[in-house]
């Protein structure tokens, strides 16, 4: 299966779209987001669709979409499957007593938001900024994805 072109320039607006799967850079080869396997050229097909994901106006979006409606397969918002199993086991271990901590909100509620303003390129000070949040509160998220191996990289 070839791998769809990264479009040079897609009508976008920063509002999000009523539909946010019409703005998508997927939805014209959907096929390609469910790769049949794990090993050889499916891990290259793997790692074309997250950097497509990575330039896609609505990662963010779909990213929370297939973590809140569990989506078993393919890849959503930059993420496979296995990266959102991880996550979705980390942020129930972190839901317990300790959930009112700013840090486990934003894993728990905003991480898709996080990821992107990561793969940006930002410093930890300019997410704080973009997030209304603390430079603290940013590292204790970054802290916790290190710990789970679930680091964003630019």
């Amino acid at each position: 299966m070839t791998a769809p072109t990264i479009p040079t320039r897609r009508a976008t607006t920063h509002a999000a779209p009523r539909d946010w799967r019409t703005a998508a850079l997927c939805r014209d080869n959907p096929d390609f987001w469910f790769p049949d396997g794990k090993t050889g050229r499916h891990l290259v097909q793997i790692k074309e669709a997250k950097q497509i994901c990575r330039s896609c106006p609505v990662m963010q979006l779909c990213g929370q979409w297939a973590i809140d409606t569990r989506q078993e397969y393919g890849i959503f918002g930059g993420m496979d499957e296995d990266e959102r199993r991880v996550l979705l086991r980390r942020i129930r271990r972190i839901e317990a007593p300790r959930s009112d901590r700013k840090w486990v909100r934003i894993l728990r509620d905003r991480l898709p938001e996080y990821q992107g303003l990561v793969a940006q390129g930002l410093q930890a000070r300019d997410i704080a900024k973009q997030m209304d949040t603390t430079v603290q509160t940013i590292n204790s998220v970054r802290r916790a994805l290190e710990q789970q191996d679930l680091v964003v990289s630019a």
